[in-house]
């Protein structure tokens, strides 16, 4: 076989590679996110307190990088999951705060952000949307913004 035929095969592991790292660093970011202000991070254990049901969350096949805590005395808990499955699927943060729907103020999340409440709780999210680069899982530093001000 020559170079050539081995490109293909070279750049699929350098892609998987470069995916594995990428997972490692933010759940490496998140921990001190977690740390900095006051959360505990859960790994993959999402608290059974917390509901996933309702017309977008009765979608989520697989959540990580959980934190939980109680900052200024609310319950607020944060995960990256994967909605749907196969192709179709789509990452997202989601933000899930223990207060009515009344106490958060959609403007300071933006209009790109889906707010629903379920039980006690208020679950922020970004809409599925369809551009040519989409942001999935929101930045550490955004997060961490939005921790502080809920």
């Amino acid at each position: 076989m020559s170079a050539f035929e081995y490109t293909p095969i070279v750049a699929i592991v350098a892609l998987f590679i470069w995916l594995w790292w990428r997972s490692r660093v933010r759940a490496r970011e998140l921990r001190s996110l977690a740390e900095s202000c006051g959360f505990h991070y859960l790994g993959d254990a999402l608290p059974r307190s917390v509901p996933l049901r309702g017309p977008q969350l009765d979608s989520i096949t697989t959540v990580w990088n959980v934190i939980d805590g109680e900052p200024r005395g609310t319950r607020i808990v944060a995960f990256d999951c994967r909605f749907g499955v196969g192709k179709g699927s789509w990452q997202r943060t989601v933000i899930a705060i223990k207060t009515e729907t009344a106490n958060i103020v959609a403007p300071s999340f933006g209009p790109a952000f889906r707010i629903e409440q379920i039980d006690d709780w208020v679950f922020v999210y970004r809409t599925k949307n369809f551009t040519l680069i989409a942001v999935q899982l929101t930045p550490i530093a955004e997060l961490r913004g939005y921790l502080e001000t809920i």
